[in-house]
């Protein structure tokens, strides 16, 4: 019988992680806070979800940097400082005042100081840890993104309920807080620091398993054509997918639906989130992976399209499942992208950039979505146009080129070690 390997004890850690960091704290807790904030301040949903815009903007400064960092200093330390931070924050908006800026202010902290709790440092953990199962292990860890998403839907809706707003930040900044005590207790860096191995064999289970130690600069991925597709591609497909689940809540509260029902019926697209990332983690250790996220994008299609008929009730529920499991997948793909194109050696500074472009995405679409609302008409036209935008993503995985990683890195290396040989 096959002993069991503490990788994949790292690979639930890291997605309680994710599930608990910023990247889903966001987009899972905004649409909630549109009502009660509107209420209270007088704030319009077109000035909220320009909240997401300002964390975007900052997590393009520094993504990559962090991922660097990550590469440098390790994982734990970086998220032991981005939960502090994260919570730090969270607990700030007990004392928001009337000004929006002091609002905006608190998103882009968000992002500054708290992108070591993301996919950033995660996913090179996870990557560091396993070669032949890696597909399914980034999509345990990622599948955190709804676990989380979920869970924040629900719980943060009961602390606003229970406590009002103010002091429900109060309970948020406490949760993050338990959960860095539970990731410091049970993450460790590499297998090696276990006497472990990749995959826990004593010998890598693929005889082209690529070491930490093997990988292109950012340079050198910012030179070939998959990095450029990746950029293109997932740019277009989160800002369409994340534009509809950030007015999700605003848009079905808008037609009658009640509150709790709203967040229960987001909660279900977070769900679906989890299977779009187990199963695409499982299909891509199979499958050549860019086909797996074009597959995944024709029900998100179908789901939008649900919506924008006006679908309520359990009609609202599978076509918020839909998209979701569409979310589910797309960020899975670029995590595993990353370290099959470009190897793990300058993982976390390759992953910061193209992270960063995807989070200019998750801002980008709910704000643009939000802009467009009177000039379409309503939701009805502004789901039609993610709908379109979806199909453009789907065109465009179809044309990714396949990958054999460990030959064109040891190109990469070779050529650097020619260049110093030349200088020599």
């Amino acid at each position: 019988m096959r002993k069991f390997f503490y990788g994949w004890v790292i690979a639930a850690a890291s997605g309680l992680g994710i599930g608990c960091g910023v990247s889903v704290f966001i987009p899972s807790t905004l649409g909630l806070l549109v009502g009660p904030l509107g209420k209270e301040m007088g704030w319009t949903p077109q000035a909220l979800f320009l909240c997401p815009l300002f964390a975007a903007i900052a997590t393009v400064f520094v993504a990559t940097p962090v991922g660097a960092l990550v590469d440098k200093y390790g994982v734990r330390r970086m998220i032991a400082f981005g939960f502090l931070a994260q919570a730090a924050i969270t607990a700030s908006f007990y004392f928001l005042g009337t000004d929006i800026a002091g609002l905006y202010a608190r998103y882009a902290l968000f992002a500054i100081l708290g992108t070591a709790t993301t996919a950033v440092a995660f996913t090179r953990l996870v990557s560091a840890w396993f070669e032949r199962d890696r597909g399914l292990a980034l999509g345990i860890a990622l599948a955190g993104t709804g676990v989380g998403g979920a869970i924040w839907s629900l719980l943060a809706q009961h602390f606003i309920l229970r406590h009002g707003w103010r002091v429900a930040f109060l309970w948020d900044s406490g949760v993050m807080l338990l959960v860095l005590c539970v990731l410091l207790a049970v993450v460790r860096e590499t297998p090696k620091s276990m006497g472990l191995s990749v995959d826990g064999s004593a010998i890598s289970a693929t005889p082209n398993a690529l070491r930490p130690s093997a990988g292109m600069t950012l340079g050198e991925a910012s030179r070939t054509r998959a990095y450029w597709f990746m950029i293109v591609a997932f740019v277009i497909v989160v800002s369409s997918v994340y534009a509809v689940m950030l007015h999700l809540v605003p848009m079905l509260r808008q037609r009658g639906v009640s509150a709790q029902t709203a967040a229960a019926i987001q909660a279900s697209l977070w769900m679906a989130v989890v299977f779009g990332r187990v199963v695409t983690g499982w299909l891509m250790d199979r499958i050549f992976a860019p086909y797996v996220a074009a597959a995944f994008l024709v029900p998100s299609a179908v789901g939008m399209g649900l919506l924008a008929t006006g679908a309520t009730g359990g009609q609202a529920v599978v076509a918020a499942m839909m998209v979701g499991a569409a979310a589910g997948a797309e960020i899975d793909v670029v995590a595993y992208l990353c370290g099959r194109y470009f190897g793990l050696r300058h993982y976390g500074r390759i992953y910061g950039s193209l992270f960063a472009v995807a989070a200019l995405g998750t801002a980008i679409g709910p704000a643009l979505a939000a802009q467009l609302l009177p000039l379409a008409g309503g939701y009805m036209g502004v789901l039609w146009f993610e709908a379109a935008l979806v199909v453009v993503g789907f065109i465009l995985f179809l044309q990714f080129p396949r990958f054999d990683s460990q030959r064109s890195i040891e190109q990469m290396q070779r050529g650097r070690a020619e260049v110093v040989d030349s200088r020599g």
